[in-house]
């Protein structure tokens, strides 16, 4: 039996919309043969969420990677419940137990620490739905400038992603199946993640 990691998976590079799910969070929903061959990461076509908040949608003018469209450019296996970038050629990620680091912008593997602790005991808990039209919200990240904040919430059970500009509350981006996110320091790459592993996507302009 080898011992060599799988490879990376492949990655679906396009922008379904400021509602999605992550490809991968969607297929296990169906339960998908042992057999059969791990989906592609990325971003499906999802509805719209039912959300008290305005649904903006995206601002094609804008450079910030998740704001506007954006693209996929790589993925990895490994799970992350919470993400930061490390300058402009690190993202870092912590999941149970396990501290991970990736290149970037390919997501190679660049470490892995296991300090004994649990690096994600202290992560915030998801903010509930009815808390994302008033009061604080606790944002797992905020993009360059600050205008726009990435906040972790679910829907019923599932994991979700808001990104909600801060001025006025309005839901820019609804990413199902992502509990984890990150701006790198220009805010033209958006790092996405969750127990599915984690994706790496750059503002793809107008």
């Amino acid at each position: 039996m080898s011992t060599r990691p799988p490879p990376p998976p492949a990655v679906l590079r396009d922008d379904p919309g400021p509602w999605s799910v992550v490809s991968s969070v969607f297929a296990q929903a169906g339960r998908p043969g042992r057999r059969r061959p791990p989906p592609p990461v990325g971003l499906m076509l999802s509805p719209p969420p039912e959300s008290a908040l305005e649904l903006a949608g995206l601002d094609p003018s804008s450079p910030v990677a998740g704001v506007g469209t954006v693209r996929v450019v790589a993925a990895a296996r490994e799970p992350a419940l919470g993400l930061a970038f490390e300058g402009d050629a690190l993202l870092r990620g912590v999941s149970p137990y396990v501290a991970r680091a990736w290149s970037v912008p390919d997501l190679g593997a660049a470490a892995e620490d296991r300090p004994g602790g649990d690096p994600s005991a202290d992560l915030p808990p998801a903010v509930d739905p009815a808390a994302l039209a008033s009061g604080d919200l606790a944002a797992v990240a905020t993009a360059p400038g600050g205008a726009v904040l990435a906040v972790h919430t679910r829907e019923g059970r599932a994991d979700v992603v808001a990104l909600v500009r801060a001025e006025d509350r309005a839901l820019v981006r609804w990413v199902r199946g992502a509990r984890a996110a990150a701006w790198s320091p220009d805010g033209t790459l958006l790092a996405l993640g969750g127990p599915w592993g984690v994706m790496l996507a750059e503002a793809a302009g107008p």
